[in-house]
């Protein structure tokens, strides 16, 4: 073999030793270059905060209704947060047709705000679900649930559902039952709903003819969402189905007597003869007046003074116990009640009142105000206006929107001063007897506001230590309007 054979062979194997050691060097270098990010990584998934679990709350508590219980089911997921309440009888088959109605709707819920958190991490969801129970004399109560959703966009959906239960038959009372399954008590039925539609010429500047005529037609299912009264049946229509969506979801009230005629025999009103008296206790025009003569007036207090609220309520259990453990400290605070939980607790309220608590209203069922109209707003305030009214027999003298949320369109819809905090204890996100103390002993200052909740238990148990640690102090306990001397 020639010499310059032997060359060019030994010339190919050192460039191919050559590449092969530049490929493992590269191969070494890009190792060396991504160990530090990887061990980052590692280490920036070990210390990462957990992500934000969402803490449901189920509870349940009598009402004021025989026989009906109330499940209350919360979460304050930071994106999907949602208070759902709903009624639970002696019926099986009743409890069975509410509770799949209400996780019907949080299942489609989750399932939405999930899916659009999947690109849009920033979207907060929200859902409310509150019922309100009417009864008849004839042992019915009309359960009428509100379920307020809103998933990102726009507008929320809404919608009203009724349910109609003999807790004692277990029956469940029907339009057809009601006419007594009768076509021309249907027609003369469908007649008067839409003439009292069309009647309201504020409601018909919003009808839509078309879907006016459909929903109004002689059709059983289009009167089978209705609540009835004890002198009145009150139609349900849903946003969309027979009025432009400005108008919101109409209610069609119709009183009894108008259709007496039509109504089957159990259901009618017994006639009155001009000679009989009405009976003394059915109360006057007069005797619903309040009587009030008394002018607020604002203690003198020395030192340090603070102001301690409560939302949400009012809650049986919980709310009760926190009365006791401020009669114990002869402390006054400020209660902001949901008008969907007022009409089951009166007694509650009542004792509110007479223990010199301040009464506030914290709306219906704690929607975000701020996204909604300002018919809604109006209605979510003046309702529970009218709840706390008539169960303790006074007004609320403050109103606090819930989540803090408030505008300019908010604060139009009522003359009551708004309230908001300066001391949140979080008590609904660690529900911690412990840190409700550690938190109040952090920021309260005098003249502070602090903002808890009546229907966590963890806040019923610790509120006496903080009680406590505030007397010790020096702090004397005020209401809202006392702390602010009656001036917003």
């Amino acid at each position: 073999m020639s010499t310059n054979t032997r060359s060019r062979k030994r010339g190919r194997w050192i460039d191919i030793t050559f590449i092969v050691a530049i490929v493992l060097l590269s191969s070494l270098m890009a190792f060396l270059l991504l160990l530090p990010t990887s061990a980052k990584q590692e280490e920036k998934m070990v210390n990462a905060s957990p992500p934000n679990e969402s803490k449901e709350e189920i509870n349940e508590s009598d009402s004021a209704y025989e026989g009906i219980r109330i499940i209350t089911e919360t979460s304050n997921d930071e994106f999907t947060p949602y208070a759902i309440q709903y009624p639970q009888s002696d019926v099986p088959s009743f409890n069975e047709i509410v509770k799949a109605y209400t996780q019907k709707i949080k299942t489609l819920y989750l399932e939405e705000t999930n899916y659009i958190n999947e690109t849009n991490k920033h979207v907060k969801g929200e859902l409310n679900i509150s019922f309100e129970v009417f009864q008849h004399p004839t042992g019915y109560y009309s359960f009428v649930f509100h379920s307020n959703m809103f998933t990102g966009g726009a507008n929320g959906v809404s919608e009203t559902k009724i349910i109609r239960l003999n807790n004692q038959s277990g029956h469940m009372l029907t339009i057809e039952d009601l006419l007594n399954n009768n076509e021309k008590s249907l027609a003369s039925l469908s007649s008067k709903v839409k003439d009292t539609i069309t009647s309201d010429k504020q409601l018909n500047s919003y009808v839509l003819p078309e879907q006016l005529e459909e929903k109004t037609a002689p059709k059983w299912e289009n009167f089978s969402n209705f609540a009835l009264k004890k002198d009145s049946i009150v139609f349900y229509y849903n946003d969309y189905e027979i009025t432009v969506g400005a108008a919101g979801a109409p209610s069609i009230s119709i009183p009894l007597s108008d259709i007496n005629s039509i109504l089957a025999e159990e259901y009618r009103l017994p006639i009155i003869t001009v000679d009989q008296e009405p009976s003394k206790d059915v109360p006057t025009k007069e005797d619903s007046i309040v009587s009030d003569d008394s002018e607020d007036t604002v203690p003198e207090t020395e030192g340090k003074v603070v102001a301690l609220t409560f939302d949400d309520g009012p809650n049986p259990e919980t709310t009760g116990k926190i009365l006791d453990t401020l009669k114990k400290y002869n402390a006054k605070a400020t209660f902001f009640m949901l008008g969907s939980r007022v009409s089951f607790y009166p007694e509650i309220i009542n004792e509110m009142k007479e223990a010199g608590h301040e009464l506030g209203n914290h709306t219906w069922n704690h929607p975000d105000l701020t996204k909604a109209s300002a018919q809604k707003i109006a209605l979510e305030i003046n309702n529970t206006s009218n709840a706390i009214e008539k169960a303790s027999g006074s007004k609320p003298t403050v109103f606090r929107p819930p989540y803090g949320a408030v505008n300019k369109t908010v604060r139009a819809q009522t003359s009551l001063p708004v309230v908001l905090w300066d001391v949140d204890t979080q008590d609904w996100k660690y529900r911690d007897a412990n840190h409700l103390l550690t938190h109040v002993k952090e920021h309260v200052k005098d003249g502070s506001i602090v903002l808890m909740h009546d229907i966590h238990p963890s806040t019923a148990d610790g509120l006496d230590a903080v009680l406590a640690f505030l007397q010790e102090e020096g702090y004397s306990f005020v209401t809202v309007t006392e702390l602010k001397g009656g001036s917003f």
